[in-house]
Formats: C-alpha cells, sequence, structure tokens
C-alpha cells in the first residue's frame, strides 16, 4: 500500500484548492483489532448515529453543498468501516456523480483508505480504489490547467494498483474501461479501454449486478464508432438501450422503462434456481416475478402470483418450460395480493382448464378498486394494458384465516397478514423446502405512492411472522425487494431499525415536523453501524418510511418546524415559477440557461428540474432549456436507479423519453 497511500497524498495536494475546509482532518490508520467507537448526535428529538471520528467533519452542512438524503446516509454509514459488498460504495460514488459534490467522495474514500488500511482485503481495497478513480476521473476537468494532467496519470496508476489487488475484480475493469473510453486520445489509452471492456462483455457471470453492464456496451459503441467501425459501434449501442438517446449520467440498474411494455424490473427473460429442481425464480416478464414450485412428489407445479398481463404469464411459463421441459403441469396458484402486476395474467391461467386452483384473500376488492386508478403516466404498465385483465379476478378458494394445505404432498401455509402495501397480503410458507413468498408486503413505498395506501404498524407485523419460521429463502414479488430483504439477520436487523424509524417519526410529526423536516434529519438508529447487510434495506425505504408515517398523521395541510415553509396553502404551479423567471426576476433565455446550469453544477437537481420544467412552457423551442431538463431528470434517475422504480419512471416519461433494457446474466440452468 505505500504506492497507494504516496499517491492519496499527491492526489490530496492538488485537491486542497478545491475541497472545502471543514474536511480536513488528521487521519490515523486504525490497526486490524479495533474498532470505531459509536458516536450519536442529537438530531431533531431523536439520538441519531453519527459519523465516526475521524469522519465527523462530513456531517452535511447545508451551506457548504446540496442535500441529498443518500450521501448523508451513506458518509455516516460507511465511515464505521470497509465493505465487502461493493453496491453501497459506488451507489455512493454515483451519488457524489450526479450532485456534482465529487470533491467530498475524493476526501471521504480517501480517509476510508487511511483510516481502514490495515482492515481491508485486497479484493476490498481494490473495490475501493475503483469508485475512488472514478470519482477522480469524474472530477479532473474541475482540477486547475498546471496539476491537471499529474492528476489524470495518477488516477491511471491508481487504477493499475487495483488491478494488481485484485485482477478478476469486475468494478475495477469497468472503472478502466469507462475512464480509459473517455480520456484525450494524447493519453494513449484507447486499446486498453477496449481491451477492459471486452475482458467484462466475454465474463457475463461476473456482472456485480443485473444491468451493471450496460455501461460497457455503451462505451464499447464509443470506442468503435471513434475506429470506424459502425457496425459494431451499432450493436453495441443497441445492447446498452442508447440507440436513441444516451443520457449524461451512468446508469448501472435493471430498470428499464418503454411506452410499449411499460416499467420492467428485469428487463431480459432469466431464470434463478432457488431450490435446485424445485423453486424457480422467473424473471423478465412484465414488472413483477413469477415464482414456480414443484411439489414434493413431482407431479404438480405450482406458481406464486399470475404476472402482470395475459401474454407475459403465458410468455414466463413457456420460457420455464423451454428450459425445464420435464416439469408437470400447472394446478395451483398462490396470489400474494391482488395489485394489477400480480393478478394481470389471471385470464392465462383460467385458460388452461377448470382443474388448475387459484388462491387468494378474501378481502381482495379494495386492492382491485385502487388498482384501477387510471395514472397520467403511461409508462408503468405500457400501451394496451386493459383494465379487465385485473377486474376479472376473482379466487377460487377464498384465505381469510391461517390455512394449512397440501399440493402434490407439499406440505404449505397460507398466512394471511395486512402486509405494508395491501391489506390483501398473503404469506405463503413451504417449511420443507425452507421457502417463504411475501408477495410485496415489504415493498419499500408501503402502497404505491400516487394512492392512499399502505399500512406500517401491520408491516412490523407481517416481519415478525416471517421471521418467527425461520425460513431459509424468503423471496418477494420483485428482485430488487429479493435483494433487500433476505432471510437471517438482513431482515432481523432491518425490522428493528424499521421500529425505531416508525417511532422517531411519529414523535416528531406530533411535534410540528413535516416530513421533509424529518428527511433532513438524516435518521440512523444508533447499532445500524453494527449491520452493514440492512444499510442498504434501511435507506430505500428510509424517506418513504417517514412520509407515510406522516401521511397518515396529518390532514390537507402540513405544518413545518419552523412555521415558514407550511405544505398544502397554495397552489404553485409551473405557471408561476415560469413568471417568477420571466416577469419578475426578468431573466433573458440565456440567463436562465446560465441559472440552470449553475443549479446542477450545485448538485440542485431537483430545483433544476423544477425551474427548466418551468422554462419550458414559457420558451417550449429553446433546445439547450430542454437538454438542461433532460440533464437534471437524468441526474435524479440515475440516483434513483436501484431503489426506487416510480420515481425512475415518473422521471423518464417528464422527459419524453424510454430507458430501453439491457442483456442480463444468462439463464441459470445453462
Amino acid at each position: 500500500m505505500k504506492i497507494l497511500l504516496s499517491l492519496l497524498i499527491a492526489g490530496s495536494a492538488v485537491l486542497s484548492a478545491c475541497v472545502p475546509q471543514n474536511t480536513a482532518l488528521s487521519v490515523e490508520t486504525l490497526s486490524a483489532e479495533a474498532h470505531p467507537e459509536r458516536q450519536v448526535v442529537q438530531a431533531g428529538l431523536a439520538t441519531s448515529l453519527a459519523p465516526a471520528l475521524t469522519f465527523e467533519t462530513f456531517a452535511n452542512s447545508e451551506n457548504d453543498r446540496s442535500f441529498h438524503a443518500d450521501i448523508a446516509f451513506y458518509e455516516t454509514a460507511l465511515s464505521y468501516g470497509p465493505l465487502a459488498d461493493p453496491r453501497p460504495i459506488f451507489l455512493l460514488a454515483n451519488a457524489y456523480i450526479v450532485s456534482n459534490q465529487q470533491e467530498y467522495g475524493i476526501a471521504f474514500l480517501e480517509r476510508q483508505l487511511k483510516r481502514y488500511e490495515k482492515v481491508m482485503t485486497a479484493d476490498m481495497q481494490a473495490t475501493y480504489l475503483a469508485a475512488y478513480t472514478l470519482l477522480r476521473a469524474t472530477y479532473a476537468d474541475q482540477v486547475a490547467l498546471p496539476g491537471r494532467i499529474w492528476w489524470v496519470l495518477d488516477t491511471f496508476d491508481l487504477l493499475e494498483q487495483a488491478k494488481g489487488l485484485s485482477a478478476g475484480n469486475p468494478l475495477v475493469h469497468w472503472a478502466a474501461g469507462l475512464i480509459y473510453t473517455q480520456v484525450p486520445s494524447i493519453f494513449g489509452k484507447k486499446e486498453a479501454a477496449l481491451n477492459e471492456l471486452l475482458w467484462l462483455v466475454e465474463r457475463p457471470e461476473l456482472e456485480p449486478t443485473p444491468g451493471f453492464y450496460r455501461e460497457a456496451y455503451r462505451h464499447l459503441g464509443k470506442l468503435y464508432a471513434e475506429q470506424g467501425d459502425i457496425d459494431q459501434s451499432e450493436q453495441y449501442l443497441k445492447k446498452s438501450g442508447y440507440e436513441n438517446y444516451a443520457p449524461e449520467t451512468l446508469f448501472m440498474g435493471w430498470f428499464a422503462t418503454t411506452k410499449e411494455k411499460g416499467l420492467l424490473f428485469s428487463p431480459t427473460p432469466w431464470i434463478e434456481e432457488i431450490v435446485a429442481d424445485r423453486v424457480f425464480a422467473v424473471r423478465g416478464f412484465g414488472f413483477s416475478d413469477i415464482h414456480f414450485v414443484v411439489s414434493d412428489d413431482g407431479r404438480e407445479l405450482i406458481s406464486i402470483d399470475a404476472g402482470t398481463q395475459p401474454y407475459s404469464m403465458k410468455a414466463a411459463h413457456e420460457f420455464l418450460l423451454q428450459h425445464y421441459p420435464d416439469l408437470p403441469a400447472l394446478t395451483t396458484v398462490f396470489i400474494t395480493h391482488a395489485h394489477w402486476d400480480h393478478v394481470g395474467g389471471y385470464s392465462y391461467l383460467k385458460s388452461l382448464g377448470n382443474n388448475l386452483r387459484i388462491y387468494g384473500r378474501d378481502n381482495y376488492q379494495g386492492t382491485i378498486k385502487r388498482a384501477l386508478r387510471q395514472h397520467t403516466y403511461k409508462q408503468f404498465r405500457g400501451a394496451g394494458f386493459n383494465d379487465e385483465w385485473v377486474s376479472s379476478y376473482k379466487p377460487d378458494i377464498s384465505v381469510d384465516k391461517l390455512t394449512e394445505i397440501s399440493v402434490g404432498n407439499t406440505h404449505i401455509e397460507l398466512i394471511p397478514v395486512t402486509g405494508g402495501e395491501t391489506e390483501d397480503a398473503l404469506l405463503i410458507y413451504l417449511p420443507n423446502l425452507g421457502t417463504l413468498f411475501m408477495g410485496d408486503a415489504l415493498m419499500p413505498f408501503y402502497g404505491e405512492p400516487w394512492v392512499e395506501e399502505g399500512f406500517i404498524d401491520e408491516a412490523l407485523e407481517t416481519m415478525d411472522q416471517a421471521l418467527q419460521r425461520h425460513p431459509k429463502h424468503i423471496l418477494h414479488g420483485h428482485y430488487g425487494i429479493t435483494v433487500l430483504y433476505g432471510a437471517g439477520e438482513q431482515l432481523a436487523a432491518f425490522r428493528d431499525a424499521f421500529q425505531w424509524l416508525v417511532e422517531e417519526t411519529r414523535k416528531h410529526i406530533t411535534n410540528g415536523y413535516s416530513a421533509k423536516n424529518i428527511i433532513r434529519l438524516n435518521l440512523i438508529p444508533p447499532g445500524l453501524e453494527n449491520h452493514p447487510e440492512a444499510f442498504l434495506s434501511y435507506l430505500a425505504p428510509r424517506d418513504h418510511i417517514i412520509a407515510r408515517t406522516a401521511d397518515h398523521m396529518v390532514g390537507i395541510w402540513q405544518e413545518e418546524i419552523s412555521g415558514r415553509e407550511p405544505q398544502g396553502l397554495d397552489t404553485l404551479t409551473a405557471v408561476e415559477y415560469g413568471r417568477l423567471l420571466k416577469v419578475y426576476l426578468d431573466l433573458s433565455q440565456g440567463e436562465i440557461i446560465n441559472a440552470l446550469q449553475r443549479m446542477l453544477e450545485g448538485g440542485d437537481n431537483e430545483l433544476a428540474l423544477q425551474m427548466a420544467v418551468a422554462a419550458e412552457l414559457r420558451y417550449p423551442d429553446n433546445e439547450e432549456i430542454i437538454r438542461l431538463a433532460q440533464n437534471a431528470a437524468d441526474r435524479l434517475r440515475s440516483a434513483a436507479q436501484y431503489f426506487d422504480p416510480f420515481k425512475f419512471v415518473t422521471y423518464t416519461e417528464l422527459i419524453g423519453k424510454e430507458h430501453q433494457s439491457v442483456p442480463l446474466k444468462p439463464v441459470a440452468h445453462d
């Protein structure tokens, strides 16, 4: 690590003029045996986790930089030690990039690499260095010109150091490929970029998360275009999903949304074999996952949920049979809840014959009624979605109490609960397979954001029901939720953090805080630092838990702790903001463009988008205003790309774009 530390020192010297002074602090390397002592802070009315010692200067100051709840969380939680899981590290790096806060990110990761040098494995060091070099590369244009070349060369050296530490780490090759592609040709890195990116695409099994290679395909398209190989360029751009529109930000997740297909959590079909030859997760057919189970006697096939549309349910069933042709006939279906993306394929299932039995809750009607609400945004369900696919749903066998049945000698517990999302949730537990199906009981939004839905206390009770059974596998209705809330310590740690957050939120709402006030407190339960497996589990729903809890406690107006920003009193729209820009501030189109650029440079992406939409109403033909609106929305989409499909689709459709699918991991059976 001696080379690494010397480069960090050199890089810090160049950066020192750019980084706010409150991040400068002498950092001692922690011994391998030592553990950072827990720090707490009074956040509003709560005692909340604070950054570890030597990281306390990263506590957010709204006078220094724009507020981003995810950055505030990561800077606190990650300060307690390095993680083997690369996802939080790269999500933090991306959050810094989309908010133009790379200088903070560089300083934060430098401090991590120095503080925890003796604790990190070689692979962990390589992962942190990959994220660190990505921040350096995206910050290079802001380094003073005399030191910029050395800055870039040092970044190259750090990438090579990372490769030396872990030659097979796909994150290192990914960072190197992206960085080498974008540097000027004078640095002679184009061939290296091609080699790094081809190394990735030749190893799809190493893709860290589904969709992560999207940027590798995009950058290969750029490289081949520069070489004049148009056929190869178009091939890779098509794989990236960026044939018609290429955002200026990074996208590494699995969401896709188009006018035709709507939102896809997993845009390319694939099968994961959860329990060998018995339990299958089929993804990429509509909005939700569909799970299939082979009965103990091998004579019956069971489906969990009915999919999004009749044709997608049919395609998922046929796709499974194509790869596992010896499976038995589908005889039984269990519906976890009656949202449109879980019952939309009902008519296909009924077409299979009268012997097929469909189990569902007895109180499904309210969920169906809400699911039939007509939305402004069309890229959730896609063109041609037929409400009759949902309204026709009716279970053959209604479940209103704990029920135990046998299907093909498979013992099954049907557990009716009021889940976190809907009142008609049904947990399906197969004790002999150690598998629990939870549907969307822990969907991080606690109800669809567009409707009055969600049950906070009942979500806690549902988690208790799950934990009492000690399942080996917990499968949810969408891939992202399964990643967040797996069995064992992950769900148990989240359950305790959830309870703490709800109690603190209610305390604050009762004392005049608004949901926005509470979100900006960065509430983190002391003790969460000991459960890194639950970091993302807690962060993903945190703001939604606060907002949904507040929604259940307040009226059509919301108080706010300062008394100056109550919500619900005014009727301001983009029209009034347009008048502000043109009539009252008397800004020319050029001045508006300059202001929008400064907002984006300052990381105020939500403000930039709101003002850009207002400006667009005034100047609908100004292409630069339109581009800046797209840039702001893309930054917001990028920040939401793992945790919030609703924001992702809304921002995508707001700027009139689509986000095409990308190839994912191969079918597990193959």
